[in-house]
């Protein structure tokens, strides 16, 4: 209860400066993902656009793949809309991308239901192009990121990003206009090493001002895991006992070992 409250005082604060990077850690199992998820409904109650995507390790020489993720997500979410809507998004995208709408349609493909067929963007050098991307994938989350529907963004297993998607992080909630950004990332602590590129992009985008905040995940407790197979059972704390001890010392309290071992 008191993880969630920190996620939804976060939520809260946006609108207050720049944007929010929430990080949620602890090991596989732990339930990151499921306390993040906690989120979502007292979020989209609150009028908040919430979407998710996840790094894999096996993917890690595509570039951006968990932004593109949530990204898409977000697409398909105003495509579910009422025409009134999908007609005022489709005005927004247009205005806001200009001339090279193609180079979002190239990772959104969904977003051309929305605007349409575009023409090709012009060639530019690898510098030139990167900074474009950079730029469209900027006015994008901008459009999402307003004072009437605040975005959460989470990105699932950072262990696993790819440089690119490292710098699209730093760029994102460090850009002036982003004050309604709440961006979650949640990553494996025992796979972040102190030289893992991940905490020197974090560090420097605390240096920027942005605030940062951390929410370690540990274990469940005896007391936690007694209380859990107590209400499981229909039964005492005291009955229970001896199972709790058990399934303690078997799994050290990992949520995800506990629930498969009973």
């Amino acid at each position: 209860d008191g993880d969630i409250d920190a996620l939804l005082s976060a939520f809260d604060a946006l609108g207050q400066g720049l944007a929010v990077l929430t990080l949620v850690y602890g090991y596989s199992g732990v339930g990151k993902s499921t306390l993040v998820n906690e989120i979502h409904k007292p979020v989209i109650q609150k009028n908040g656009r919430f979407i998710a995507g996840k790094f894999d390790q096996f993917k890690r020489n595509l570039p951006y793949s968990a932004f593109i993720q949530a990204f898409r997500e977000a697409v398909k979410q105003i495509l579910t809309e009422p025409e009134a809507q999908i007609a005022y998004w489709k005005a927004q995208f247009l205005d806001a991308f200009g001339s090279i709408g193609q180079v979002i349609v190239d990772v959104i493909p969904e977003i051309e239901l929305l605007i349409g067929k575009q023409p090709p963007a012009p060639p530019l050098g690898p510098t030139e192009t990167q900074n474009r991307f950079n730029f469209i994938l900027q006015r994008f989350v901008g459009l999402f990121a307003q004072p009437e529907h605040p975005l959460i963004i989470f990105l699932d297993d950072w262990q696993w990003a790819d440089s690119a998607s490292l710098n699209l992080l730093q760029l994102l909630v460090t850009h002036p206009d982003n004050q309604h950004l709440l961006l979650i990332g949640a990553y494996r602590e025992n796979e972040v090493t102190a030289m893992h590129p991940l905490l020197s992009v974090v560090e420097a985008i605390e240096q920027s001002g942005v605030t940062v905040k951390r929410i370690a995940l540990n274990p469940l407790t005896e007391a936690d895991i007694n209380a859990m197979i107590a209400d499981t059972l229909h039964t005492t704390h005291a009955y229970v006992a001896s199972l709790t001890a058990l399934v303690v010392n078997k799994t050290g309290g990992n949520p995800f070992f506990v629930r498969e071992f009973l």
